[in-house]
């Protein structure tokens, strides 16, 4: 009987040991595939970084660009610091829009970057896009556009007005309605680009930071 007793002991201790063995066994790979999906998406990170000559440990200047009268945001600022009061959301089919949730896409809805109504017909409208890195929330790959509906072409002089004391302060003075007009607002790590188009009674301002 104390022999039985001491068999089925064993075999317990057995089965435990197999268990042990085959969960031990069986977490492995999964390791394994963690650790090679975290160096893939690393490289996938380092990348387009590379490619957008983006470094995180650099310290970029405020863009030109206004918001509540200050500088919207820097280059390699975080969401969290950025004014609570900015409207902005995911845009799925924008640049990284493949590389989702690694780079997260966006589109800034803000209406104080949009004139509704000036005069009696024509308006401006804003599209702001940008992308930030999805874990750390870093902001890069900054672009945009305006588009000036001029319905009367007294009304430019005054579109002019409030677009750079609104929006781009550092133009004023410099910004006009010229076809093909084109400016660039340059700092030690970036270059803001900027060009205007006109198109039928339209005009289309194209804004874009380029990084060193």
């Amino acid at each position: 009987m104390g022999l039985k007793k001491v068999i089925l002991s064993l075999l317990g201790i057995g089965s435990l040991l197999f268990l042990f063995i085959w969960v031990f066994i069986g977490k492995r790979p999964n390791k394994i595939l963690v650790g090679d999906a975290i160096n893939k998406e690393k490289y996938i990170l380092d990348s387009i970084y590379q490619a957008e000559k983006f470094d995180t440990n650099r310290i970029y200047e405020p863009l030109s660009l206004n918001f509540n009268g200050k500088p919207i945001f820097s280059i390699g600022e975080k969401l969290k610091e950025v004014d609570s009061t900015l409207t902005y959301r995911i845009d799925p089919n924008s640049d990284y829009q493949d590389y989702f949730p690694l780079i997260r896409d966006y589109l800034i809805t803000e209406d104080k970057l949009s004139l509704y109504k000036i005069g009696k017909y024509s308006y401006v409208t804003a599209m702001v896009y940008f992308s930030a890195e999805g874990k750390s929330n870093r902001i890069f790959n900054v672009s945009g556009c305006w588009g000036f509906q001029v319905y009367d072409p007294l009304i430019l002089d005054k579109m002019e007005t409030w677009f750079t004391e609104n929006l781009f302060p550092e133009l004023k003075d410099k910004f006009e309605f010229r076809n093909h007009w084109n400016y660039k607002i340059e700092t030690q790590n970036q270059v803001e680009l900027f060009d205007l188009i006109k198109k039928d009674e339209s005009w289309v301002l194209n804004y874009r930071v380029k990084l060193k």
